[in-house]
């Protein structure tokens, strides 16, 4: 009975705090007024059943059966609505079903609502975690790639480097080329005239010798020999400069 004035007049508080519309505020008093004559009954019923009778009558098995039923289904009924304004009541004074009122806890919901904010903070804490992770390995991701597009730069730099001396390189090396092969033409040329010198000197000596030794031929003799000799210089000449 205290329950329901409580709930009573925090209903009507709440209802001249927030007005309504006619339609909802008479269904809720159509239902208050059915719960409470169903609570009135089962409460005239259990103070009959309480009181001595004047009269003992017996009952029969099955009619006790029938009434013990009965009895279970009314208070299976009354518990069901003595919850169901104790959440409203809950509802109207908390504001939220999970802060219930102490005197209606179970020995577990304490716990649970620990187990609940626990599990919420470690939630917040690894995903703190694993942004703050995240951050350092871009932050460190960043780093090198800069590093890397820094190396990068000077590689292309000293490539370019290298393609210019590559060219001063071949311009050198197709002079040098010209040079030796100019170089090894002359020599060539001054081997072989070094050649046809000894060639005709050592032509002219046996001839000479052969003329003092014996009598001055006549002039057409005398240069057959010298024909012979330069022909075969000429073109021994030529076998050795081809």
């Amino acid at each position: 009975i205290d329950l329901l004035s409580r709930l009573r007049s925090l209903l009507g508080r709440e209802n001249g705090e927030h007005p309504e519309t006619r339609e909802r505020q008479k269904e809720a008093a159509v239902q208050a007024q059915r719960k409470t004559r169903t609570y009135k009954r089962f409460w005239r019923r259990h103070k009959a059943a309480m009181e001595p009778s004047s009269h003992p009558t017996l009952l029969t098995k099955k009619e006790v059966r029938t009434k013990l039923e009965r009895l279970t289904m009314e208070l299976q009924l009354v518990t069901s609505q003595r919850n169901e304004l104790r959440d409203r009541l809950i509802f109207v004074t908390e504001g939220t079903m999970d802060n219930r009122y102490p005197l209606f806890q179970t020995p577990g919901h304490k716990l649970k609502l620990e187990h609940k904010e626990i599990m919420s903070e470690l939630k917040t804490c690894v995903s703190s975690g694993l942004h703050s992770r995240l951050l350092m390995e871009q932050t460190q991701l960043k780093k090198k790639v800069d590093m890397l597009r820094q190396e990068n730069k000077k590689l292309m730099e000293d490539w370019v480097l290298l393609k210019h001396h590559l060219k001063d390189l071949k311009v050198i090396c197709k002079d040098q080329e010209k040079e030796t092969s100019d170089l090894q033409t002359q020599q060539q040329q001054v081997g072989a005239g070094r050649w046809l010198e000894q060639a005709t000197a050592q032509g002219e000596s046996p001839m000479q010798r052969e003329a003092l030794q014996q009598e001055p031929p006549a002039e057409p003799r005398s240069q057959q020999p010298l024909k012979s000799g330069d022909e075969v210089s000429s073109s021994d000449l030529v076998s050795i400069v081809e």
